[in-house]
Formats: C-alpha cells, sequence, structure tokens
C-alpha cells in the first residue's frame, strides 16, 4: 500500500484516470449500449467529447467542466434507455411502465443538469454599471430586467 500511495503521489494523471468514477460510469454505460460495435463505439465517445467540449466552452470553471460532464453522461443514459425500450419486442404492460419510468427519469436528470449549469452561468455573470452625465444606469446581466 505505501508503495502505491507514493505512486500516486506524484502522478496527478494517474489518480484522474484511476480515481474518476464519472468516467467509469461512462465507459459502463458505452459498453452496455454499444456491446462489440466498435465503430459506433467511437463515434459515440467522439461525439461525447465534442459535446461536452461545446458545453464548457473555452474559459469553463471547474464547476462548468462537471456539469459538462454531468450533461453528457445524461445524454447518454436518456438515448440508451429510449433505444433499449425502441428494441425490445413483445414487451408486458409491466416492462412498457418500467422502461417508461427509466427513460422519464433519466430525462429528468439530464433536464436538471442543463439547468444546472445555466444557473451557474446566470449567477456568474458580473453586473454591468454605466454612468451616463450626472445619471447612473445599472444593469444587471441575464436577470431580465
Amino acid at each position: 500500500m505505501p508503495a502505491l500511495r507514493k505512486a500516486m503521489d506524484g502522478n496527478a494523471a494517474l489518480v484522474e484516470s484511476i480515481g474518476n468514477f464519472a468516467a467509469q460510469v461512462e465507459i459502463t454505460l458505452l459498453n452496455n449500449a454499444t456491446g462489440k460495435a466498435l465503430a459506433f463505439k467511437e463515434a459515440v465517445t467522439r461525439k461525447m467529447r465534442r459535446m461536452r467540449a461545446d458545453l464548457a466552452g473555452d474559459s469553463a470553471s471547474p464547476l462548468e467542466r462537471l456539469l459538462a460532464d454531468r450533461i453528457t453522461l445524461c445524454w447518454l443514459s436518456v438515448h440508451d434507455a429510449e433505444l433499449r425500450f425502441n428494441q425490445s419486442k413483445d414487451l408486458t404492460w409491466k416492462q412498457v411502465e418500467f422502461w417508461q419510468r427509466r427513460i422519464d427519469a433519466a430525462h429528468r436528470r439530464y433536464l436538471s443538469a442543463i439547468r444546472t449549469l445555466a444557473t451557474v452561468r446566470k449567477l456568474a455573470l458580473p453586473a454591468l454599471q454605466v454612468n451616463i452625465a450626472r445619471k447612473q444606469v445599472n444593469v444587471v446581466s441575464g436577470s431580465g430586467e
């Protein structure tokens, strides 16, 4: 155990790759969703990487990057559930209800992550103050005023 601690102490990349639960969940979801279809897996991986970068943007805070990861993971979860449901044949009503609840729950988590990122960005916008002659005008960005 001391050798492992020593190896990890000086290697942030190793800690990140091994200790990243979100990445482990993503790998598991990807493997379950794509099976042995390597081209499909590679395409979905690239799409998620691009989506994550688009959502985070160029100057994302650590929180925004975490939320971009979460949105991307939730996107995969929603579409995996939709795909599995639509590929299922001869389902009972109970099974249909199960899949609909699963899809709805995944969709709620997806929308919640999107709303949270939007809220974080809205709260991070700086207030703008404009002084014109002797009159002062205060404008708060993103507040709808």
